[in-house]
């Protein structure tokens, strides 16, 4: 009997170790990972290699800062893509941030100089005062905003829809594709992707979920955001609707990341006979 209580005592002792080592490493050493992940695209109407570097979700003032950014600036220069995306929620909460928000242009303008640079709008930038400033701040780092509209780029026609928890995003600007270029749609909330499935876009790319942030069976849909439930992470489907969420790079409500480390997506697109997509 004795036998088995020491053992039960050092299973609980082991149990509550790493519990505590999970905790820790969730709390102090993912969120200032940064890793990336390679998605291959290949279309009949892609003539010219292109790549897309995609961020989001750096909720600067919420335990993410500049500091954490350089590793971006760095990651991104090594890779020179043609093009760079963001998707939305540049602060957490601009009316609480106490940084110098030129700096935060000025480092978004180290990003890829010579990258074409989008950008959406996420609720996070409708929030807390930052409607009034977003615009400003990434068209200072060489960004320009898209709001329901789209702009062509060679092969590729980019829609980037506004968002639509706080913002004004239309679906009807989803329509507006082209039978000869390559249809790429960003939106902050991937699940508007259930919204636009019948449209002729070729590949729809969201983030705001933070992959769940703590990516945890149970705890996970627990924490999951409103349009950010059911496309979490990664390449899903939305009827024929190629449906890509980008887990972002900052945190929210709580500091921590597990199972779901920062990350920057690049999509390498080239010409192939038939669509084809895989990552």
């Amino acid at each position: 009997m004795k036998k088995l209580f020491r053992t039960l005592v050092v299973f609980i002792f082991l149990l509550i170790l790493a519990a505590a080592a999970l905790f820790a490493y969730a709390k102090y050493i993912e969120p200032h990972r940064l890793t990336s992940e390679t998605v291959t695209v290949s279309s009949p109407k892609i003539s010219e290699d292109t790549k897309i570097a995609v961020i989001a979700d750096t909720h600067f003032g919420f335990f993410y800062d500049l500091e954490d950014f350089d590793k971006v600036i760095e990651e991104l220069d090594s890779q020179n893509p043609d093009i760079l995306l963001f998707l939305g929620d540049l602060f957490d909460n601009l009316d609480h941030y106490t940084g110098d928000m030129s700096a935060v242009s000025n480092a978004l303008s180290e990003l890829t100089p010579y990258a074409e640079k989008y950008a959406v709008f996420g609720n996070h930038d409708y929030g807390g005062g930052a409607q009034w400033h977003y615009e400003d701040i990434m068209e200072g780092g060489g960004f320009t905003v898209l709001v329901n509209e789209s702009v062509d780029l060679g092969d590729i026609r980019l829609t980037g829809l506004d968002d639509f928890l706080i913002g004004y995003g239309d679906t009807s600007a989803a329509y507006n594709t082209s039978s000869e270029r390559f249809n790429l749609l960003i939106c902050h909330e991937p699940d508007v992707a259930d919204m636009v499935s019948d449209s002729e876009n070729d590949l729809m790319i969201g983030a705001h979920s933070h992959g769940g942030q703590v990516d945890i069976p149970y705890f996970t849909e627990e924490f999951l955001t409103t349009l950010g439930e059911k496309y979490v992470q990664g390449l899903n489907y939305a009827g024929d609707l190629p449906i890509y969420t980008n887990i972002g790079l900052g945190t929210t409500k709580i500091k921590a990341r597990l199972f779901a480390p920062p990350t920057i997506t690049y999509f390498d697109l080239s010409y192939g006979d038939t669509f084809s997509i895989s990552g």
